[in-house]
């Protein structure tokens, strides 16, 4: 772990990891995936189970899930697992039908009527990756929002294991969620697929969700022949501590109390792996000292120590003078997640202007699995100008215009005054014959 003192210090390894998060890859992977990609548009299903036999299972032979494998891995379920799967169904669902989207009419003040209309995609294929591990979560996440949203026809796509099936918790997750159409496919393989279509898997009209370079890079490759929610990278986290207004005696004594937790948590992220960004930024060198220490104590004896170990040891502690200098760093990383831990952190939220999602006094691995919100968040400090998944990820926008033959002869003069300065005058044309009807 990396201590940093000074706000210009602070900044400057924040932008040096900002650089190193950025999506980036090197050029030989990127031919890779095209090579991939281009295989699959051309020869399809064959392409598509050369790379799946290559990369995943070189014994398999169907790539869609029958509906008894579904229901084998539903069986295979324990009971407490099936009970906490559709709890945070019904978390997820309950918290996304609270989004605000919906249409809407009006008349302007010129006499056009206006209106703005939703309406969901119509086909959507979404990713759960099943390689260092499994996440059923992730398909929870991805398919209740598009179903809140009223897509009609959701696809999962993952990779099989060495025996030719999809984990069984995935599936498990599936059905809860109720995707039937599921095929064991992965990889840059599998965004093809999914973009192009094969002989077996119709094409899809966007594809979500993260998963490996691989994948990313292939979403990016595809990008304009499919819709894409997002480029994901590694998982992010940046605590913010801030007990400056709490009257807890001595600063040793709080640091004491709080090092535990804040800890645990920077723990909980480095663990999705030895590239996850981990960062803890505040004011007390005592509180840096004592986490910095109460890390090293709980990582003995993790059964990912080493991974723990690899991915902390680019971890940011960072300390500064003033919660203000703290918020400007937090926002300076734009982080996937960012936790506050403070007797005033929905004040301190409101001052932060960007974050893929913020925890209030509140780990994130309630986020990640159980709350409601959606897990999949912007990465790469993209949160400066993208937001997570939710019910609009799966609805497009559409503008609605008409005027009387009265409204636009009002608007004409205007309008052909700027369509002629465009050296358009074909524009104008078509409105002053309207506006003559």
């Amino acid at each position: 772990m990396q201590f940093i003192e000074g706000f210009d210090s602070a900044r400057q390894a924040l932008e040096e990891s900002n650089a190193r998060r950025a999506f980036s890859a090197q050029s030989e992977t990127e031919s890779v995936v095209r090579e991939i990609c281009e295989a699959v548009k051309n020869q399809g299903d064959a392409a598509l189970l050369r790379f799946e036999r290559q990369f995943s299972c070189d014994s398999l032979t169907n790539l869609r899930v029958s509906p008894e494998e579904i229901e084998d891995a539903w069986a295979q379920t324990p009971p407490e697992a099936r009970r906490a799967l559709e709890r945070a169904a019904q978390n997820i669902r309950a918290f996304h039908a609270k989004q605000p989207v919906g249409d809407w009419m009006m008349s302007s003040p010129d006499g056009v009527f206006l209106g703005q209309r939703y309406t969901p995609i119509e086909r959507v294929g979404m990713y759960a990756p099943n390689g260092r591990a499994a996440y059923p979560s992730t398909v929870l996440m991805l398919a209740i929002p598009a179903q809140v949203a009223g897509v009609e026809q959701i696809v999962l796509a993952s990779p099989a294991g060495k025996d030719g099936k999809c984990n069984a918790t995935i599936l498990a997750a599936a059905r809860v969620a109720g995707i039937e159409e599921i095929y064991k496919i992965g990889g840059a393989g599998a965004m093809a697929a999914l973009a192009y279509g094969t002989e077996t898997i119709p094409k899809v009209d966007k594809i979500v969700g993260p998963g490996s370079i691989y994948v990313t890079l292939a979403k990016k490759h595809l990008y304009g022949t499919v819709g894409i929610d997002g480029l994901y990278g590694p998982s992010e986290v940046v605590v913010l501590a801030d007990f400056s207004g709490e009257e807890s005696g001595e600063e040793g004594e709080m640091a004491r109390r709080k090092s535990p937790q804040i800890a645990a948590d920077l723990i909980a992220q480095a663990e999705h792996g030895a590239d996850s960004f981990v960062c803890l930024v505040c004011t007390s060198r005592v509180l840096c000292a004592a986490v910095m220490s109460e890390v090293s104590s709980q990582i003995e004896g993790n059964a990912r120590r080493e991974i723990l170990r690899e991915s902390l040891q680019n971890a940011l502690i960072l300390r500064v003078e003033t919660t203000d200098e703290a918020i400007r760093i937090c926002d300076l990383a734009a982080a996937e997640h960012l936790e506050i831990w403070s007797q005033d952190a929905l004040a301190l939220s409101t001052r932060i202007r960007h974050a893929g999602a913020i925890f209030l006094n509140t780990p994130v691995p309630l986020g990640d699995y159980i709350a409601g919100p959606s897990h999949t968040l912007p990465t790469g400090a993209t949160a400066r100008f993208a937001h997570g998944v939710g019910v609009e990820t799966f609805l497009k926008r559409t503008s609605i215009v008409a005027a009387s033959p009265r409204a636009m002869q009002s608007l004409s003069g205007d309008l052909g005054l700027l369509a002629r300065l465009e050296e358009l005058p074909g524009h104008a044309n078509a409105v002053e014959r309207a506006a003559r009807i």
